[in-house]
Order: C-alpha cells, then structure tokens, then sequence
C-alpha cells in the first residue's frame, strides 16, 4: 500500500503535469523545484550544482556554468538547467513538453540536455562512481562476514537491459532474446546499492560474459587482492576473483545448496539498485534517443544521479514501489 507521502506526491504531480502551458514559466520552474525537492531532495540538486562549479572552475571548462537560451535572450542559470536535466531523466516527456514546463524554448532545453549528459559523462562519472578504496573493501567483506557469514565479498555484479527504439546502424544487433531493443548496463555494487563500476555501449543481443571480458573491470579485477572476489549469476564465468553458485545438476550437496541461497541473497542487491535507478529516473524505462553516444551519456548520467541521491541519503525505499520487471 503507498504511504501517505507517495500519495501526495502522486497528486501533486498529477496536478502539475494537467495544468495549462500558459502558466508563467516562474511558476512551472518554481512548481517544478518544489516536486524534486520533495522526491529526490534539494541537498542532492545542491550536491549536482556544487560538483559541476568546481570541476568547471578547477579544469577552467568554459559553457556550462553559464549560457544563453537561444536568440541571444536571458541567461538560464546552470541550477534551472539542472532541474531541466532532471526532469529530463524523472520522465519520459519529449524536449517540446520539458521546454513548455520551464518556460524556455524547444532548442534551449535540447541543448541543456544534452551539454549536460556529455559533460557528467566526461567528468562526473569517474568522480560519483568509485572504486571502494583497500580500507573500504575491508569494510564491505567485514559487513557481509558478519551478516551472511560469506567470507571476502567485496561487490556484486550483474546485467541490465536498457530498452531502446532500434538503431538505425545494425539494429538488428540490439534485438535481445527477450525480444526487444536494447543496450546492455553492466553494473557492481557495494552494500548501500552504490555503484562501484558501471559499463554500457554493448548491444543487448551481447553476452554477459563477453561484455564483462571487454569491460576495464575485466582487467583491473585480476589485479585484486585475492582475499576479495565479487559475486555474480550463472552467466558469468568462475573466476579467483569472481564468484558464481554452484550450477543445480539435482545432485547438489547442502553445503553447496546453503552457498547457493547465501550467494543469491547478497547478489539481489545488485537487482535491487537496478530496479531504484530505473524506478526513480523513469527515462532508463525506455530511452527515446537513436543516437549511441547520446544513449550511453544518458544511462551513465542515471548511475551518477543515482549514486548521489544514495551519498545524500534520499529515501528510496519509501518513494519507489519497484516492479521487478524493471530488473533486468
């Protein structure tokens, strides 16, 4: 059953999204910031504002910190662009409805969209999205000692198919074997369903095993120290420093079935934070782009949102009511 909150906020946004586009654009903007503020918290926005100052500053990169909408008229300060971006991300609205909300033309929202999916993937992804550190892993393997008695687990891995419309370049490539187009989300995760390495670009008709082979993981995990593996399903290989269940012939000992259930129930959390990423920013649902790069900025852009809404803990588990189709 919702909570009461959801309730609300389901009125709320079912009022905001009825009313007429010849509201004042202060109004839809300000509308706009009180919805976010109550489900994706005003400290993650500030978190967002304050990242992109500083690496624009530190890396003296010109153009994001503050442009002109189109036609040489005021200026769209980089705050309402990021709420622009989001909105972008929360929905599966057009950039001809996201422009009427904030009172900016089609061309100026377009163009925030996509100059900011393009500068967090160049800049914010390796700064959100961080592989634990040697006292963090000892922390994580600690955490599931003690919890699941399941010795030096440092992360879990896992797939996520992303629908898209078909590609017009080898379309035929994204076609999955659920039967539709998509582009493949390999993700691990820690403890608090942050993601610790993310990888995408692959097309959906790909292996998981393949695509884990010709990530940079692939690599850098053959360099981890052996008392610490990550756990994976049955369509990843065996490996020192990665771990999957026993395969069930029917003859499985119950030592190897007692493995079996612990390994899985660490190993949800990985499907767990897939299912929060796609529930909260709904564009990962089904991405409406053509164009690859644009597609992979996108995906990369929900991970770090959804990185920085977990380091400013946002409640997730009392907004989302995840379906588990949105798992994989």
């Amino acid at each position: 059953m919702a909570s009461k909150k959801q309730c609300m906020i389901k009125t709320i946004l079912t009022q905001f999204l009825s009313s007429s586009s010849d509201d004042s654009s202060d109004n839809d903007v300000e509308y706009a910031i009180s919805i976010w503020m109550m489900t994706k918290s005003r400290i993650s926005v500030q978190y967002l504002l304050e990242s992109i100052t500083e690496i624009c500053i530190s890396e003296n990169i010109s153009g994001i910190l503050c442009r002109h909408s189109s036609g040489g008229s005021e200026q769209i300060p980089l705050h309402n662009r990021i709420l622009i971006l989001i909105w972008y991300m929360a929905s599966l609205d057009k950039y001809s409805s996201i422009a009427d909300r904030f009172g900016v033309s089609e061309s100026t929202a377009s163009c925030a969209i996509r100059n900011l999916l393009q500068f967090i993937q160049e800049n914010l992804v390796k700064k959100v999205i961080i592989w634990p550190t040697g006292d963090e892993l000892q922390e994580i393997q600690d955490l599931y000692m003690e919890l699941k008695g399941f010795p030096g687990v440092v992360g879990m891995i896992d797939g996520s198919h992303i629908r898209i419309h078909k590609p017009q370049i080898r379309g035929i490539d994204y076609y999955n074997r659920k039967e539709y187009y998509s582009i493949v989300l390999q993700a691990v995760v820690r403890e608090d369903m942050r993601f610790t390495d993310v990888f995408t670009g692959f097309p959906g008709k790909v292996h998981d095993a393949r695509i884990l082979k010709e990530s940079p993981l692939y690599n850098m995990a053959k360099n981890m120290d052996r008392n610490f593996h990550i756990l994976g399903d049955s369509a990843y290989p065996n490996l020192p420093w990665l771990l999957v269940p026993f395969r069930d012939n029917g003859h499985l000992t119950y030592a190897q079935k007692t493995f079996n259930k612990t390994h899985s129930s660490i190993r949800s959390n990985v499907e767990r934070a897939f299912g929060q990423l796609k529930g909260r920013f709904t564009r990962l649902q089904s991405v409406n782009q053509r164009d690859i790069r644009t597609i992979v900025q996108t995906i990369l852009t929900g991970c770090v949102l959804h990185n920085i809404c977990i380091i400013n803990h946002d409640d997730m588990d009392d907004m989302l009511n995840c379906d588990e189709r949105l798992f994989k």
